[in-house]
């Protein structure tokens, strides 16, 4: 069950990632906002600089924290069983 969990954080990782830099990366863009990318099928993002730039870079942090996350929750569990 643990590796399922862990395997399953590493995918959510990668997803969120590739939605953060394909969300960063966006070509297209709009002066006024009208135009804009649908994300995770509900989420709307409005083709200006500043929101294609602010949600792929949160998008890769997120990633970046389910690909950690079973890592810290590794070492914090052996320095509980250490300690006893």
């Amino acid at each position: 069950m643990k590796l399922f969990g862990r395997v399953l954080l590493f995918l959510a990782a990668v997803y969120f990632m590739y939605q953060g830099y394909s969300t960063y990366t966006f070509s297209a863009r709009s002066y006024d906002g009208s135009m804009g990318i649908y994300k995770f099928s509900w989420l709307f993002i409005p083709a200006t600089d500043y929101h294609l730039h602010t949600y792929g870079t949160v998008f890769i942090v997120i990633g970046i924290l389910f690909a950690l996350t079973p890592l810290v929750l590794h070492r914090l569990s052996l320095k509980r069983n250490k300690s006893t």
